[in-house]
């Protein structure tokens, strides 16, 4: 393997794998970047886990001290006699099993000049399976990411401003661009859109993610314009009568405490019917005047224990989501346009189904709708899979969830979620056997329920808020030290990459490479300054 440039010296071995060195002052270098060290040939990889600049004339105590404010040309004398001492963590050797002794160079990264390079870097024998993602701080090595590991599900984590959105742009870019001998295919995918921060890809953008893909569409609730998109129906036999009664009493109470008894008369209401009579029972007017009849008549039998007041408050729910669900957003349709025969087209032709929830794809929809607009298509995907597997079909299918905190709370965040979180916890801890992807991505992964978490095993962090850092530590194993105290002043365009998908088999500070195009639809908002500027 090539040796960059030599830009220190090893001083001395501490504990373990732990080295310190002396790096020349005019090198940038970060927390969490990876260098060479060169002990006669023998070469080892290392970390930087954190820095510190020492000059030899500086004392605090000294006169020099007290003159650096008033000559000009102290700071020259000091720069000049800076240099970096830094703590190094050995994370691979290259052919050997020694340690590196003091007076052993620190080198850059090689610059890649072939494939061949990269494969002696990382110490592998060929990129199959393999995808190339950002470069390794401080130098044009890419990651290498293992797509086999997409399967043990992936966290993408990072506040508002940190890159996260552009990542996952940049994500299923490479996820749809997918080279495998001579031929470019991609990962089928379906995602939901929480902001709209994808939709492009369906229509203006669509270039971007079209190589491998024979399918991609867009679907809204509302009347679509582009012949990409799709007004989105369901179909409710898919759900049990306690999973629509709680959903149509929690459109009516909201987030507060239903009426137990009105949602287990609704749901006897409901269990009566075959599960295939839901979509004419609920997603008609006709259908729900006769199940409003039906309830109407129930006290009238005095072995039934409901009331004339019970009843009254069921058919007051029904009227709620009558309104909502069936009037405005026509959700439920007897041939709903999103079915598992969906999901064989997505997987025949390696689509991207993007479900569209921002204001402009789906204006005035609800958390609770949404909610079961994601239970529905978690319920498919698992049954589809399960289905493929069982008859001797391996299928494999992404699903990227926006704002994950909504569809799987932890306890400490204030939403009732139960419509989702049952099947989406059964995806993350039975679907990697049948090839489901869940991708998992929030702003505060503190809000996400830790037993789903602990099933991640590849994260992507960009920069979290303070209140994040235990929960994240402790989902995802740990990370070292040096680069936890730097998740909270990560600076945007960076990520650090831990788990299973990353060759590197340890966590890794990465610069992700930006393209205007991938970044100019983040929320589809202009500079406020801009605008206001214009005449």
């Amino acid at each position: 393997m090539e040796k960059g440039e030599t830009i220190g010296i090893v001083l001395q071995k501490s504990e373990a794998n732990e080295l310190q060195g002396l790096i020349r002052a005019d090198e940038e270098i970060n927390v969490g970047q990876l260098l060479l060290v060169d002990d006669s040939e023998k070469l080892s990889l290392v970390r930087v886990e954190n820095y510190e600049f020492l000059n030899e004339f500086f004392d605090e105590k000294g006169d020099i001290v007290k003159s650096v404010l008033k000559e000009p040309s102290i700071y020259e004398i000091l720069d000049m006699n800076t240099i970096i001492k830094a703590n190094l963590h050995l994370i691979k050797k290259y052919n050997h099993n020694s340690t590196p002794k003091p007076g052993s160079f620190i080198r850059r990264l090689p610059e890649m000049g072939n494939e061949k390079d990269l494969l002696s870097f990382y110490g592998i024998k060929s990129k199959d399976g393999l995808i190339e993602y950002g470069t390794l701080a401080g130098s044009d090595i890419p990651l290498l990411l293992d797509l086999n590991a997409i399967t043990m599900h992936v966290g993408v984590f990072g506040e508002t401003g940190s890159g996260k959105s552009y990542n996952m742009r940049y994500l299923i870019k490479l996820l749809s661009n997918i080279k495998i001998k001579d031929k470019v295919t991609a990962l089928p995918m379906i995602i939901i859109d929480a902001n709209g921060d994808y939709s492009d890809l369906a229509s203006i953008n669509m270039d971007l993610v079209s190589n491998g893909r024979g399918w991609i569409k867009k679907y809204i609730l509302k009347e679509p314009k582009d012949r990409n998109d799709v007004k989105l129906t369901i179909d409710l036999s898919v759900f049990t009568p306690r999973d629509l009664a709680e959903f149509i009493m929690l459109l009516k109470y909201g987030e507060s405490s239903y009426n137990t008894l009105q949602l287990n008369f609704l749901e006897q209401a409901l269990a009566n019917h075959d599960n295939k009579e839901y979509n004419s029972l609920l997603g008609t007017n006709v259908g729900i005047e006769t199940l409003k009849n039906e309830i109407l008549a129930m006290p009238q039998n005095k072995e039934s224990g409901i009331t004339t007041s019970t009843a009254r408050g069921i058919i007051s729910a029904l009227e709620i989501f009558k309104s909502k669900v069936i009037n405005r957003l026509q959700l439920v349709n007897y041939s709903a346009s999103f079915t598992e025969s969906t999901l064989e087209v997505i997987w025949k032709n390696k689509g991207l189904a993007i479900v569209d929830f921002s204001a402009e794809g789906s204006p005035g929809v609800d958390i609770l709708t949404k909610q079961l607009i994601v239970s529905y298509i978690a319920r498919l995907l698992f049954n589809y899979l399960t289905k493929s597997k069982y008859n001797g079909y391996q299928r494999f299918l992404g699903l990227i969830i926006e704002e994950a905190q909504n569809y799987i709370p932890s306890n400490d965040y204030p939403i009732n979620a139960n419509l989702t979180k049952d099947i989406l916890v059964t995806l993350a801890t039975q679907g990697r056997k049948f090839g489901v992807s869940l991708i998992l991505v929030s702003q505060r992964p503190a809000f996400i329920d830790k037993y789903v978490l602990s099933m991640v095993n590849t994260f992507f962090f960009h920069r979290i808020y303070h209140e994040d850092i235990r929960y994240v530590m402790s989902a995802s194993g740990g990370l070292p030290d040096s680069l936890a105290r730097n998740l909270t002043s990560l600076e945007t365009g960076y990520v650090i990459v831990s788990g299973l998908m990353s060759v590197m088999k340890s966590p890794t500070l990465v610069k992700i490479p930006w393209d205007p195009r991938l970044g100019s639809y983040a929320g589809n908002v202009e500079r406020i300054d801009m605008i206001l500027g214009e005449e």
